[in-house]
Formats: C-alpha cells, sequence, structure tokens
C-alpha cells in the first residue's frame, strides 16, 4: 500500500525538477582558418554597470563598446541598469574547429564559483563550458586570483545573410521570448532564424543561444585603402586612430564618414583643391531643381595618414544646404586614389542558405550528457528502492 502512495507523489516532484536538466542549445560555427571576424554579444545586464565597467569585464576597447550602442564618446561613466541589454562588440576567432572568442579573461575573486562567474555574462556561457576551457575539477578547483579564459560564443557566417551584409549576434532566449517576438524586433524572419539556427521547430527554451543578423553596411566594395569596415545598423565606428567615425544609414544601408571630433591632432582630413573636409558636400542648383554635388569623402588609412578623395555627381536630390555631410554611396572609382586598395575580407559573400547546406552550424548542449546520465541513474536508484 505505502508504495501505491508514494509513486504518484514521487512522480510530480520528477517533473518539476526535469526543467532544470533540460538541455539548453546554441549554434556552432564550423570553420577551418585562422582568420577572424566581427561579431556582437546581447549581454543583459545581472546588475547595474557603467560603460567603463562593461568594456573591462568583457576586455574590449570602451570606445568600440559606446559606439557599437551609439552612445556619445563621453559617457564612459553612463550607467546602465540591471537587466537592460547592451551590444558587446567582439573578434570572433576560429579555434580548435569552431568559431569562438577567447579573448575575455577573468580574475577570480574568493566567493566566486563557476555558476557566478557564468551568471556574470548573462548566461552567454555556461559554467560548465567555463570549467572545460579552463580544465576545472576535482583535483584543480578554482583558486582565488587566478586567470580564466571566458569562451564566449558568436558566429560570422561570412557577414552575409541572404546575400545582405549583416553581423550576426549571439543572444540569449529570456523567459517569456518566441521567436516571433525576436524576428520582429530584429527585421529578420522566423523562417531565417530557424534555418540559421538549425531549429527542426520554432520552439525556443529560456538559456539558449541564437545567432541573430543584423542588417549592416560594409565597405568591402568602396574602393578604401588598407582597410573594411562592417558596421550594423544603428552603430557607428571609429577609424583613422579615432580621426574618423562611420555610421550606417537605416534608409539605405549606406557607409556614411566624418571628421569624428573627438581626437585634437588629426591630419589630413580636408580634400584637396577644395575647402570641403571628410563628410562634408557642396550642392550647386540646377535648373531641374536638382543639384550638382561636390563631396569629399572618405577612402581609408595608412599609419598617420588618412586618404580621401572629391567625388562630383551631377542632378542628384539636394539636400538643402551649401555643406553637409554625405554617404559613402557617393564614392568614386577606384582611379581617384593613386594607391590601389588592399583587398577585403569581408569581400568573399556566401549565401546563408548555402553556408547552411555545405557546412551546418550544429546544435549543441551547454550541459554535459553525463549530468543528464547522473540525474537519470538518481531516478532510477529512487524507483528501485521505493519497489523492490
Amino acid at each position: 500500500m505505502t508504495r501505491k502512495v508514494v509513486f504518484p507523489i514521487l512522480l510530480p516532484i520528477l517533473l518539476l525538477c526535469l526543467p532544470y536538466f533540460m538541455v539548453a542549445k546554441s549554434v556552432i560555427e564550423p570553420c577551418n582558418a585562422s582568420d577572424s571576424c566581427s561579431s556582437y554579444l546581447s549581454y543583459r545586464l545581472p546588475l547595474d554597470s557603467k560603460i567603463s565597467e562593461i568594456a573591462f569585464r568583457f576586455k574590449v576597447n570602451v570606445s568600440d563598446l559606446l559606439a557599437a550602442n551609439s552612445i556619445g564618446s563621453n559617457q564612459v561613466n553612463q550607467i546602465q541598469p540591471e537587466k537592460s541589454f547592451v551590444k558587446i562588440p567582439i573578434l570572433c576567432s576560429c579555434v580548435n574547429g569552431i568559431r569562438r572568442s577567447s579573448s575575455t579573461h577573468y580574475t577570480i575573486g574568493v566567493a566566486d564559483t563557476l555558476m557566478s562567474i557564468s551568471e556574470l555574462y548573462g548566461g552567454l556561457v555556461s559554467a560548465e563550458q567555463i570549467g572545460i576551457a579552463n580544465g576545472v575539477d576535482a583535483e584543480h578547483p578554482l583558486a582565488s586570483g587566478q586567470s580564466l579564459v571566458i569562451p564566449l560564443p558568436c558566429t560570422c557566417f561570412n557577414n552575409s545573410n541572404n546575400d545582405v551584409d549583416s553581423v550576426y549576434m549571439s543572444y540569449v532566449v529570456q523567459s517569456g521570448d518566441d521567436l516571433t517576438r525576436i524576428a520582429a524586433e530584429y527585421g529578420v524572419t522566423v523562417g531565417n532564424l530557424e534555418i540559421i539556427n538549425g531549429l527542426g521547430q520554432p520552439q525556443i527554451d529560456p538559456g539558449d543561444i541564437l545567432a541573430i543578423p543584423l542588417a549592416a553596411c560594409s565597405a568591402a566594395n568602396l574602393n578604401w585603402y588598407n582597410e573594411s569596415l562592417i558596421i550594423p545598423n544603428g552603430s557607428y565606428a571609429l577609424t583613422a586612430n579615432n580621426c574618423i567615425k562611420c555610421g550606417c544609414s537605416s534608409t539605405d544601408l549606406s557607409m556614411e564618414c566624418s571628421a569624428s571630433g573627438i581626437v585634437d591632432k588629426c591630419s589630413h582630413l580636408q580634400c584637396k583643391d577644395s575647402n570641403l573636409f571628410i563628410g562634408e558636400r557642396h550642392e550647386k542648383h540646377t535648373a531641374s531643381g536638382n543639384c550638382n554635388v561636390t563631396a569629399c569623402i572618405y577612402r581609408g588609412h595608412l599609419g598617420g595618414k588618412t586618404f580621401r578623395s572629391l567625388v562630383n555627381s551631377t542632378d542628384v536630390k539636394c539636400l538643402g544646404n551649401q555643406s553637409q555631410h554625405t554617404g559613402l554611396s557617393m564614392a568614386s572609382p577606384a582611379t581617384d586614389l593613386a594607391l590601389s586598395p588592399s583587398p577585403s575580407p569581408y569581400s568573399a559573400k556566401s549565401h546563408t542558405l548555402e553556408l547552411m547546406n555545405s557546412s551546418p552550424a550544429h546544435r549543441h548542449s551547454k550541459k554535459s550528457l553525463s549530468q543528464a546520465l547522473h540525474f537519470s541513474l538518481l531516478v532510477l536508484e529512487l524507483i528501485r528502492e521505493i519497489f523492490l
């Protein structure tokens, strides 16, 4: 009689425990080269943090962090509230055959555990992943002052999504999320997310990590010398020793560059034979009501030299002022520069669907099978004790 009563009580308890052992998944991009590319992390802050503190936590340049989130360059001490999201720009490398960022290190404190460190990084990396990457086990426990590698997730997929220039962002699924809401927020389709992340169905669980393509502006075809940038829509980037600020136009995804104004000593910003500086344009109205435009555009840099050139466009839409910023969609042919641009690392594109078919991204578990097996054995042992 006792055994018949205990099992109905035990079953709900086991069902309540199962969510803890649900396997959290993320996408893995296989790779076989030593190249690196730009990637983003969507970081949900576990506590109030200054921009400078977040940059230190992820070991990224504070200027790059401000640019990724379109925050002014003088706001390094701006406080971001707990549970808000911040985009973290990271370099995505090829590590042991998969895309992974390994440039972030964490110094262990006295009260730290693998779980507390995982939580500090917003669930972007599990406690087990940190332990495996650093050889932490029963014989080699955490030690205060020890430096740990934080193996953060990242994907690149040739910076292309259906032939649209894109930067991929790793996003940790939150409670209440669904693919429809996520797709709408980031301007992609549910089907696109399913293909990119190898989902057999639109079912996601809290803790899963999705690769989300962010439409971006690329300088790959702008004939820049010795440089190429790719910038997600809604962000900007500093280049040429922080003398130039380039942004991504949300209307036509064209690169727009101008003098940053944050560095005192910047030379070679004025186009020759004109009074225009990089990012400025001069308009001359035509009889048709349009304008003939002369623009000074950015063309890359090398060392302390910034390259620029004048571009003339006839009978184009007037912006209304004689001197304004201009987008690089007006880029002139390569002959405007005496120096030929070096090949862009982003110029080779690949359709995401083709990429997924030829080198499919794999879903993988953040929790080891050994943990799940251990739980199963405990359940079996408990049942055996009750019924045998």
